[in-house]
């Protein structure tokens, strides 16, 4: 017993020529509808999210360079401060020791306040007036009492208010100095606040854009995957013939290329699909060959040796037998034109999406016709139980005749002489089977399992294509193919197919 199973891309119906061409993209309703190609937009997403990234690591890198432009103020007023203390410091000293040596450390310290006012003066543009005012009035007037005191010829008197005016203003320029610093640190503060804000604003923005373009990248890219991973399945079930080309589809350069390479394949996958078809009828036909021509041969013989004797015996003949003579020409010409009828009907190349009402009896009855003398090669009985109604189904009658022709065939090698093969047609509900019963050797359940695969075949001589593609024809009318067997008991094929509607 020979068999195979057909791959379930052969098992489709053949492309329609329409469903073939071409298809041009059209404009998606995604983000950046003027870009068509996944490969664009891929490149258009990494770019705006890479640009993000760029301004979200910019924004943060000014905010540092400002926040440490901030810190560099803080540390100007802390040096500031502790300059301002150490003048204080250094009149406390005078104050408590008399010694002009404190106030020229305290001078010398001096300088360095207006030196670090001058930096701050730099880092802090906001405060200019106040440290301007700060750097001329305040301590200005500090120097010059502080050099007052310098001198020997003071009175105890004015050195006694040149003091208390010196202890005042050192009181003044340390609530100044801590006030502008106190105010200095409020405002860095406020600002470094901002800047990290803006920051995580940034970023999380960047972060937001960039997963909503990613999000749209998965649709763009899933989309056309999905529609076509759909199709296909629904190609497998024999659903439709060809992947449609829908708006997902089109939305994607890419996925209109792979859905014209795919259905090109689907078509060129079906074209060969036909050619096995064919060629496996024809070398079924090889097999019938012997029993046709002696199908032909017994109503030529019969002709001829008619005609034989309507010549020798013509005068002689009575009109009664003549015409009984001729009539049985006619029988045995319309019988041996029976014959070739089926045969030729049988070898007919046609377009396998060809679907037209088939009556399964007459069918089977055809089919018997064409392998008749074959039973009769092999000494096998066949027994055909023929339905009194009709059976219609929707389908291609040469390809199931073929389907047939085959499973007879592989049941008459299968049998010894005096072999019974038992045909029948059944209904039950909405579907029709057609029974293949032999009386042969059956099969084991490892045969079994492989009866329909591709090339599989137990005899000497044969493709293997035989099952394989009565399996695949059988799919295609979205029927099913079913085997038991058993070893010594013969084997049973069912092919069950959906019925017409018949009230439509």
């Amino acid at each position: 017993m020979e068999g195979s199973r057909m791959s379930p891309v052969a098992q489709q119906p053949p492309i329609r020529q329409e469903e073939m061409e071409p298809t041009k993209p059209l404009p998606c309703r995604f983000l950046f509808p003027a870009i068509r190609s996944i490969r664009g937009k891929l490149l258009m997403t990494i770019g705006i999210v890479a640009g993000l990234g760029v301004i979200a690591t910019l924004t943060a890198s000014y905010a540092l360079w400002r926040i440490e432009d901030k810190i560099r103020i803080i540390e100007s007023f802390y040096e500031l401060n502790q300059n301002v203390l150490e003048i204080r410091r250094y009149e406390k000293n005078y104050l408590l020791f008399n010694d002009k040596k404190d106030l020229l450390s305290a001078l010398d310290y001096v300088d360095q306040v207006r030196a670090a006012i001058v930096g701050v003066k730099a880092a802090l543009p906001g405060n200019q007036d106040e440290l301007q005012s700060f750097y001329d009035k305040e301590l200005g007037q500090y120097e010059f009492i502080s050099r007052q005191l310098m001198e020997t010829e003071l009175a105890p008197r004015n050195k006694k208010s040149l003091e208390s005016v010196l202890r005042k203003h050192g009181q003044d320029l340390t609530r100044i100095i801590f006030d502008m610093d106190a105010r200095a640190r409020l405002q860095v503060e406020r600002e470094v606040a901002n800047y990290q804000k803006s920051a995580v604003f940034i970023l999380a923005l960047a972060v937001m854009l960039g997963a909503v373009l990613i999000f749209y990248m998965m649709r763009w890219i899933m989309h056309p995957l999905t529609a076509i991973r759909e199709a296909l399945a629904r190609i497998m079930q024999g659903e439709m013939n060809s992947i449609p080309v829908g708006e997902e589809i089109r939305c994607s350069v890419e996925g209109i290329e792979l859905v014209n390479s795919l259905n090109l394949m689907l078509k060129t996958l079906n074209a060969n699909q036909v050619q096995l078809i064919q060629s496996e009828k024809l070398a079924a036909i090889g097999k019938v060959t012997a029993g046709i021509a002696h199908e032909i041969n017994n109503p030529l013989n019969n002709i001829s040796l008619t005609a034989e004797v309507l010549l020798e015996d013509l005068p002689k003949l009575p009109c009664s037998e003549r015409l009984d003579m001729v009539r049985d020409i006619l029988v045995q010409s319309d019988r041996a034109r029976e014959v070739v009828h089926h045969l030729l009907e049988f070898s007919r190349a046609r377009k396998v999406n060809t679907f037209e009402p088939v009556d399964l009896g007459k069918l089977v009855a055809d089919s018997i016709t064409l392998v008749r003398n074959q039973f009769r090669l092999g000494g096998v009985t066949c027994h055909y139980d023929q339905p009194d109604q009709p059976v219609l189904i929707s389908g291609n009658p040469n390809q199931l005749q073929q389907v047939l022709v085959n499973m007879m065939l592989n049941a008459v090698q299968a049998m010894p002489p005096e072999g019974r093969l038992d045909l029948a047609v059944q209904v039950a509900g909405k579907e029709a089977s057609i029974v293949v019963r032999d009386t042969g050797a059956g099969m084991a359940p490892e045969t079994q399992a492989h009866i329909f695969d591709p090339f599989f075949t137990t005899k000497n001589e044969g493709t293997g294509l035989g099952l394989s593609l009565s399996y695949a024809i059988v799919k295609d009318h979205h029927g099913e193919i079913e085997v038991e067997s058993e070893q010594g008991r013969g084997t049973t094929f069912r092919i069950r197919l959906p019925r017409m509607d018949t009230e439509a």
